[in-house]
């Protein structure tokens, strides 16, 4: 009988062991939400998509582009998704020019837009149209 008791207190702490060693891991920590980054766009990227995130910042520079006689000014930057992304400042420049800052207050699809017009040079005339430009935000 005292063989079995001594076999039965290193079998017991050879079961702790084991169950230790193959018990759950923990759950790995969530992904933080990544830090507040500033979003760059330009002229260049109208008709495109962007991705930014909750609590980014957004900044817009379309320059005025010179097209022979005429040179085209941008104007009425904004947003058509006023809750999702909030403009803090904008400016439309002499030279044509326009500029805007964006905070992005939640998440969605939503856009920045602005209007081209041509200011014709001293007897050129310009063409019958404005130019709608837009960027597609994509908020996660």
């Amino acid at each position: 009988m005292n063989a079995l008791r001594l076999l039965a207190v290193p079998a017991a702490a050879l079961a702790l062991t084991l169950s230790a060693a193959t018990a759950a891991p923990a759950a790995p920590a969530a992904a933080p939400n990544p830090a507040p980054a500033t979003v760059t766009i330009s002229g260049a990227d109208g008709g495109t998509t962007v991705q930014a995130h909750v609590g980014d910042t957004v900044q817009v520079e379309i320059l005025a582009v010179r097209d022979y006689t005429v040179t085209w000014y941008w104007y009425a930057l904004g947003t058509p998704t006023p809750a999702l992304l909030s403009q803090t400042a904008g400016s439309a420049e002499p030279n044509g020019d326009s500029h805007g800052t964006f905070s992005v207050t939640a998440a969605g699809t939503a856009a920045i837009t602005a209007i081209g017009r041509c200011v014709p040079d001293r007897g050129a005339v310009c063409p019958p149209w404005v130019i709608n430009w837009k960027v597609t935000v994509q908020v996660s």
